[in-house]
């Protein structure tokens, strides 16, 4: 298992599963962007000595729930930052994108495109499962450098749409290792609902762009 740590801590296991959120660069003001770095740093705080070893997991998950759901809150209400995602050519650009990797380096399992932010699922490919399919070796890419070679890839092609220069997306990524089946239902679920929930559609069908495999 290999650790990987810059502003977020993340877990990345070749052949496990992942919920990943990207938004777009800006869409989050400094004061709050503070306020979620506080809130993350509690995590770090618990006293390994002094909490059994058995609640730990679930205080270090009951804070990251609290701070995902604040996270998720601000990026649906859309009231600071951009909003270039709302352009349909350039969710379709992101969209293409996410479905030109499937089985390449992650099996897709479901998406959505909101005005400033993606939510995506998928199970990490490890060297097996590439090997296998090409029937010959092809570099396994960590989950920090498939989602960086993403976001440059998209952000390029976007700007071009948008005839603008400069950062598209953030460089930071909210990346989650799913541990179990239950875990997978839900965070499925919540990614293809996220309209639904933002009122912007009755049914997550009715989202142009959702995705979720069958």
């Amino acid at each position: 298992m290999e650790f990987y740590r810059r502003k977020l801590p993340h877990w990345q296991i070749s052949g496990a599963e992942y919920f990943v959120t990207i938004r777009l660069a800006g869409t989050l003001p400094g004061q709050v962007i503070q306020e979620l770095k506080e809130l993350r740093k509690k995590v770090v705080k618990i006293d390994a000595e002094k909490i059994p070893v058995s609640n730990q997991d679930k205080l270090k998950r009951n804070i990251e729930s609290k701070f995902f759901k604040k996270y998720e809150e601000l990026l649906d209400q859309a009231t600071t930052g951009p909003t270039w995602l709302r352009e349909n050519g350039v969710a379709e650009i992101v969209k293409e994108a996410l479905h030109f990797r499937d089985n390449e380096v992650y099996e897709l399992y479901a998406y959505c495109i909101m005005s400033n932010h993606v939510h995506i699922v998928f199970r990490h490919l490890d060297n097996e499962s590439i090997s296998g399919k090409n029937n010959n070796h092809k570099e396994l890419l960590p989950v920090t450098q498939l989602l960086k070679n993403l976001k440059s890839f998209t952000g390029l092609e976007a700007n071009r749409r948008l005839n603008r220069t400069g950062s598209f997306w953030q460089e930071e990524s909210y990346d989650r290792l799913i541990r179990n089946e239950k875990e997978l239902e839900n965070v499925i679920l919540y990614t293809i609902n996220n309209p639904v929930k933002a009122n912007l559609v009755s049914n997550w069908k009715e989202w142009p762009h959702t995705f979720c495999k069958t």
